[in-house]
């Protein structure tokens, strides 16, 4: 067994109410993911995962459906689904004013 640990937000100071892409994961044949979420944030910020069959995201795909973090909070989701190249995009409704998001993807093959 595989494990492929990767960043897509690394504490990532959000300060507004736009949509933020993070960083390209290639996810070569890791098959199952958990994407653990810490948003050290003082507001809460709503997650999609989106995929990609190569690295042109103008051709993306969402993944599940958006999810909320509590602001100052880590949690975990888990993804089955088989994409080579995994983001996620977040969103706040509030615009923070302190902290940082940091996601990381874990690939197990």
């Amino acid at each position: 067994m595989s494990i492929n640990k990767e960043r897509t937000f690394n504490a990532f100071e959000i300060r507004d109410t736009n949509s933020h892409n993070g960083n390209t994961v290639y996810n070569g044949n890791f098959i199952i993911k958990t994407i653990i979420v810490e948003n050290d944030l003082n507001e809460e910020i709503t997650l999609q995962c989106q995929a990609s069959a190569n690295a042109d995201f103008s051709k993306c795909f969402n993944v599940g459906s958006p999810f909320n973090v509590n602001a100052n909070k880590s949690v975990y989701q888990t993804c089955e689904t088989y994409f080579p190249y995994f983001r996620m995009v977040g969103e706040c409704e509030n615009a923070p004013t302190t902290g940082d998001l940091t996601i990381i993807i874990l690939g197990v093959n």
